[in-house]
């Protein structure tokens, strides 16, 4: 998926969430509490792609953290062809 198109369907559901999508947002969220790369800034941003975690986390797909740390989330929460 392009990255453009990624970053713009991530905002589009983080304004308009179901339950399925919170739940994979507030988990990947809790692995990016413990991540070296987040910075707490007055946006929270990962400094490897850039990013503001709040969009970021409600990605639909798999492999939008660059450094993999989502991975077991994702392989638990997302289906398996996104």
């Amino acid at each position: 998926m392009n990255k453009i198109v990624e970053i713009f369907k991530s905002w589009q559901i983080a304004f308009n969430p179901n339950e399925t999508q919170n739940e994979l947002a507030a988990k990947r969220l809790m692995v990016c509490e413990e991540c070296e790369f987040r910075e707490d800034k007055p946006i929270k941003r990962c400094t490897i792609c850039g990013c503001a975690l709040k969009g970021k986390v409600f990605s639909p797909v798999r492999g939008a953290c660059p450094k993999g740390k989502w991975d077991t989330v994702d392989d638990t929460m997302l289906p398996p062809n996104s």
